[in-house]
């Protein structure tokens, strides 16, 4: 979930507990449920870009963290 820490109050539930933040205004999570595909998304939880794993990364663990 996207909480606001202030207030405890929960902003937006997201897809994925795995998720970074790329930007002030931008995530970065795994699809969950076997999914290959990555997705930049805003806070409210609209995907902006889907992107496949190259399938040569598909079976490996991959860590979404941010720089």
């Amino acid at each position: 979930m996207l909480v606001e820490t202030a207030t405890g109050r929960v902003l937006n539930p997201l897809p994925s507990a795995d998720v970074a933040w790329v930007a002030e205004d931008r995530l970065l999570y795994r699809r969950p449920l076997g999914s290959n595909d990555f997705v930049l998304a805003e806070p409210t939880g609209r995907e902006l870009i889907r992107q496949p794993l190259p399938r040569q990364l598909v079976d490996f663990e991959v860590t979404v963290a941010p720089r």
